[in-house]
This record gives structure tokens, C-alpha cells and sequence, in this order.
């Protein structure tokens, strides 16, 4: 009898996977923390029955929270991770020449252990010594941080649900921009626009109301219900929708979806999520698909 693992991605949407075994699970403080086997994706993360990431496809989420938004910051050396308790967004701002150190501020232990255990193709970040773990609330980290003090604050957080709530309030946001050093970057994950797209428009109508550039660029990522992915990057100055310096290239070559031609393209939007986005489109219902 095969062992199925089940995500109710909205109230009337599933994905089912089936899998081999159940390598860990564990309940921490604040969720179910489980690393599971699964025939199609390989071994995936998932926290409270919600896949966070896979072995097949993290790669695409990972690239494209970091790369366009360290592309805009011209010379990061400091950079700050909100959640990350996997290690994928550290490994991609490592190969970034120029980074000196990756604070990663997550709030359960247990998924930094799990994914040390079981995930050590993201989780390997975590040896090498310019990475600086720090458990414990993000928000708070954030908010006792001193002004300036990174380059670029990357939001990495689950749906805004539960504990991740805070990451994706506007006051959030604030402080995020306060400890950033001239030239930085704010950058976070802002939700699929099908199904949530009151997250994807606060998130964008947030950072509007801190920096003067404001982008959104997105990826397909198959096991987020099969769709297109939003990020969204703030700056002071730098237009990250503009053609890479050419001199960086070399440090990403390695990359696996992201690509100076496929950067281009990323910050595209289909109609219907420029019409979302614009300022002046009325106001989404509450509930799954409003956030």
C-alpha cells in the first residue's frame, strides 16, 4: 500500500504525493516539523502538513528571492535572512562574491535540525563559517537590530498564518527598511497572486510606502500548487528589473533557473497581476484567496 502525503493548498485545492517513508517528525514548540520521502519531488520539508521546500524544485525559490534582490544592492556584504531555517536562501547569497556574512534569524530550532539531519543540500550553508544562526523570533531580531546595520534583509516566511503573521505586517516591513545601509535592499516572498492575492498586493502596497523603487518578479514553483510565485524587492535608488552588472555573472553561473536572460523576463507580469498590483484596483474579499 503506497503512504500518501496531502496538502490542502486551499479549501478546494490538494496535492497528493506518494512516498516511501517518514525520515523525521517531530512537534517543536510552535509546529509539526516533518522531512518526508516522496517518490515524485524527492525529500521535502513540510511544517504543519505544508510544504515548505523539496529536493527537486527548491532551487527555483531559493534563486529568485536572492539573486535579483542581491543584484540590486551593488556591493552586499552584510545580509540578513528572516526565516531561512532550511539554509537554501544562505547558500544562494553565498555565491554573491561579496558577502561577508549571512545572519539567518529563525525561530524554530527544530527545523534547522531537521534539515541538518535530512536536507543537507540546503542545510550544508549552515558549516561554512560567514553563516551566523540565530533562533528565535525574526521580528524581534529585526527590531533590535541597529539602523543601517545590513545590505540586504531577504524575508523568507511561510503563508501568513500563525506565527508568520508578523512578517508580512506593514510595521514589519518599517523596520526591516530602518536597518538597512545606504544602497540596500529589501526583498521578500510575496505569495502566489491566483490564490492569495490580497498577501501578494499588501506586500507590494507596503513596500510602496517605503521605497521609491518597488519591483515584482516571479517563478513557477511546481509543488507551490503548480503556479507562479511572487517576490517582491524594495530599494532606495538601484532598478532591480535592470540588466545585472556583468561582472557579478560569474559568481551565479552555476545557477539553476536563474539567468541574466530569464531575469529580463521575470519582472514581466501577466496582465491580470499588473492589474492587481495597480494602486488604484478595488479591494479583494477576505478568506483563502484575499489572505
Amino acid at each position: 500500500m503506497a503512504e500518501w502525503f496531502t496538502e490542502w493548498q486551499t479549501a478546494d485545492m490538494r496535492l497528493d504525493l506518494r512516498c516511501a517513508a517518514t525520515l523525521h517528525r517531530r512537534r517543536s514548540r510552535y509546529q509539526d516539523v516533518a522531512v518526508v520521502e516522496s517518490v515524485q519531488f524527492g525529500r521535502m520539508l513540510a511544517l504543519d502538513d505544508v510544504i515548505m521546500l523539496t529536493e527537486a524544485d527548491e532551487f527555483v525559490y531559493h534563486e529568485m528571492l536572492v539573486h535579483p534582490a542581491l543584484l540590486a544592492c551593488p556591493r552586499p556584504r552584510r545580509v540578513l535572512v528572516v526565516g531561512g531555517g532550511d539554509g537554501g536562501a544562505a547558500r544562494e547569497a553565498l555565491r554573491h562574491g561579496t558577502v561577508e556574512e549571512v545572519v539567518v534569524a529563525e525561530l524554530d530550532a527544530e527545523v534547522v535540525e531537521a534539515c541538518r539531519a535530512h536536507l543537507p543540500a540546503t542545510a550544508a550553508a549552515f558549516d561554512d563559517p560567514r553563516v551566523r544562526l540565530c533562533t528565535g523570533d525574526g521580528a524581534a531580531f529585526v527590531a533590535a537590530a541597529p539602523d543601517g546595520s545590513f545590505d540586504a534583509v531577504l524575508v523568507d516566511a511561510p503563508d501568513p498564518v500563525g506565527h508568520a503573521q508578523p512578517l508580512f505586517s506593514p510595521a514589519f516591513h518599517a523596520q526591516c527598511e530602518r536597518i538597512l545601509a545606504p544602497g540596500g535592499v529589501l526583498a521578500a516572498q510575496s505569495d502566489s497572486p491566483f490564490i492569495m492575492p490580497a498577501v501578494t498586493r499588501r506586500t507590494v502596497e507596503a513596500f510602496r510606502s517605503l521605497f521609491p523603487v518597488v519591483r515584482v518578479c516571479w517563478a513557477v514553483v511546481p509543488t507551490y500548487a503548480g503556479n507562479l510565485w511572487t517576490f517582491t524587492i524594495g530599494t532606495r535608488a538601484a532598478d532591480p528589473a535592470a540588466p545585472p552588472d556583468a561582472g557579478r555573472l560569474e559568481d551565479l553561473a552555476a545557477c539553476r533557473y536563474w539567468s541574466p536572460r530569464l531575469h529580463a523576463g521575470a519582472f514581466v507580469l501577466p496582465a491580470f497581476a499588473e492589474r492587481l498590483l495597480e494602486p488604484e484596483a478595488a479591494a479583494l474579499p477576505p478568506g483563502r484567496g484575499g489572505g
